[in-house]
């Protein structure tokens, strides 16, 4: 029963951060990492900071991501069946150093979220964890490249994330398509990345997503830093009617 609660806290976690209500996010998380500990789940507990890691870590607290996905993997330690759980973990650790422009450490995260991934010990999933796949790395690894300035790579991660979401998953798609806009538009690649804005911008109102509506809105105004072209144009248009979605909350105190 706590297990089954953690978990639709977790949901009602996601979708409050998913509405740009970062602080009701974090509450959420909370209670959902509470329960799981309630519940008795090393696993569960896990997957909790892995969620609250990424939260922590979109808000531009590296130290903070960093520290939970530690507590995180400490608990993987105890639990059994948790490879995806454990991968996410590291992930989150990769972003974490990517903030702090440590490559080094950045790579050899990537590594391992790559090598538990690929590992055998998943029969569980962890019971109630959320997912995390080949694209879900490869998304969290697109970021992470992106903020250590390898553009090359994190364009290869970011187009993978497109061809796995391919025909599915029109959020995570969106979230894609933005990532790979932002890194195409770093390599001065303006009209490619001004296409995918406009997909995403005509995608937009169906997914009722305010973190959609700030990506689009970050994106239309670095493009606005450039000197105009067709396709950068064509896409400014299409965003003039769109919300640029909310400002993001600040969250000081975390569980662990």
């Amino acid at each position: 029963m706590f297990a089954a609660a953690a978990s639709l806290t977790e949901i009602a976690g996601w979708m409050a951060h998913d509405s740009g209500r970062d602080v009701d996010a974090r509450s959420h998380f909370v209670g959902a990492y509470r329960l799981a500990l309630a519940a008795g789940s090393a696993a569960l507990a896990a997957n909790m900071c892995a969620s609250m890691s990424h939260l922590a870590d979109q808000l531009g607290c590296a130290q903070d991501a960093l520290r939970i996905a530690d507590a995180g993997l400490e608990r993987v330690g105890q639990a059994g069946g948790v490879a995806r759980v454990e991968a996410r973990l590291h992930a989150m650790r990769a972003k974490a150093f990517a903030q702090g422009a440590d490559r080094d450490a950045c790579l050899d995260e990537l590594a391992h979220a790559e090598r538990a991934l690929g590992g055998t010990d998943d029969d569980e999933h962890a019971g109630w964890a959320a997912h995390f796949d080949g694209g879900s790395l490869a998304a969290e690894a697109a970021t992470a490249l992106h903020r250590l300035g390898d553009l090359a790579e994190a364009q290869r991660q970011a187009r993978r994330v497109l061809d796995l979401r391919r025909g599915d998953r029109v959020r995570a798609l969106a979230f894609g398509r933005l990532t790979l806009a932002s890194i195409l538009l770093d390599a001065g690649h303006m009209d490619e990345a001004a296409a995918l804005g406009q997909l995403v911008a005509e995608t937009a109102p169906t997914l009722s997503s305010a973190r959609v509506r700030s990506g689009l809105g970050e994106l239309a105004l670095s493009i606005r830093a450039h000197p105009r072209t067709a396709g950068t144009t064509a896409f400014l248009a299409a965003m003039a009617g769109l919300d640029a979605g909310a400002t993001p909350e600040v969250i000081s105190v975390w569980p662990v």
